[in-house]
């Protein structure tokens, strides 16, 4: 019933942000602003036992940070040293906090992003992320009881989490880093105009946690493709369209929360995967009345799940050695 309950607030926050931004400014900027109702929303609920607005305002203005940095700087030499630092930290600082964890993720989402957008595409998606962000945010703050704390209090519990680099962790966020920059400059080399989705694969799929990584990168790899074959029929062979993609868009915002409390990575991916990919393909859509979901878009998908799982066989060696390296020492 909970569970139900979460997807009725999500879907109607979705709703409630399309309503506000259409009429504001326009198509383009509220599909913009229906993806940072899910950020937004996904950040604020990740932190499950408080709540403090001005930190996932914080958490959140920094995927706008991240939005407007790769715009700014386009695709070039700086771009690719930001995009190798970036999942570096990253990595380095995953499972201190999961509101930071989120906003980590969609930081490289959208610094990527960014980089792919024109100057009318970038102000769609700057006015569509604030008023979303802030629509979501209120709406969830609201509707929340959980107890609130102070910023000082988040600081000094994640200083004492992570307050330095771990040296036992640079080989594994070197591999990661290595593997992003690798995925973004292959999808790059075959599609120069929207080169963002391998990528996108690759950090949705891609979890930093160590347990079971390569079966959990697999069966992400399984969702992905599944519902990106199901957009691509959807999308391109139908004569219901912009209908049936705003369609979608409903149908996977209210199973999002529900595949949240699932055991099943498939699921959850191929729900998550859903809605992004419908939110950007329906955006690119009414740019280009006459677009259809390109073909492209399904060997992206293979190429970021290909680098996922072999990075994911590189962090898997890498940490059996650690380990074994450790046991060592302590028999020594």
């Amino acid at each position: 019933m909970i569970n139900f309950l979460e997807s009725f607030y999500f879907t109607l926050c979705l709703v409630v942000s399309f309503i506000i931004t259409y009429y504001i400014a326009g198509i383009d900027a509220t599909l913009w602003s229906s993806l940072s109702t899910l950020h937004g929303y996904t950040i604020f609920n990740k932190a499950s036992q408080y709540k403090n607005i001005t930190y996932s305002l914080l958490c959140s203005f920094f995927v706008f940070i991240g939005s407007a940095l790769g715009y700014f700087l386009g695709f070039g030499s700086l771009f690719l040293v930001i995009l190798f630092i970036a999942p570096f930290i990253y990595y380095q600082f995953y499972n201190i906090d999961s509101s930071l964890d989120m906003s980590f993720k969609y930081f490289m989402i959208f610094y990527i992003i960014g980089a792919t957008l024109n100057k009318s595409s970038f102000d769609g998606l700057v006015i569509g992320l604030l008023i979303g962000t802030i629509i979501t945010l209120v709406f969830c703050y609201t509707i929340s009881n959980r107890k609130k704390i102070t910023m000082f209090q988040i600081k000094k519990y994640i200083s004492l989490k992570k307050d330095k680099l771990s040296y036992n962790l640079i080989f594994q966020s070197l591999i990661y880093s290595f593997g992003l920059l690798l995925c973004v400059l292959t999808s790059r080399a075959i599609n120069i105009d929207h080169f963002f989705w391998a990528p996108l694969t690759y950090i949705f799929v891609l979890n930093p946690k160590l347990t079971n990584i390569i079966k959990l990168t697999r069966d992400r790899v399984i969702g992905t493709l599944l519902v990106v074959f199901i957009l691509y029929f959807t999308f391109n062979f139908t004569a219901f369209m912009p209908y049936v993609g705003f369609a979608l868009i409903y149908l996977f915002a209210f199973l999002i929360p529900i595949s949240n409390s699932k055991k099943n990575n498939v699921f959850g991916t191929f729900c998550l995967t859903g809605l992004v990919l419908s939110l950007i393909e329906m955006s690119i859509y009414f740019n280009h009345i006459d677009y259809h979901l390109l073909l492209e878009r399904i060997m992206e998908t293979l190429i970021g799940g290909i680098f996922a799982i072999i990075c994911s066989y590189f962090l898997k060696l890498a940490t059996q050695k650690q380990s074994v390296s450790h046991i060592r020492k302590i028999h020594k």
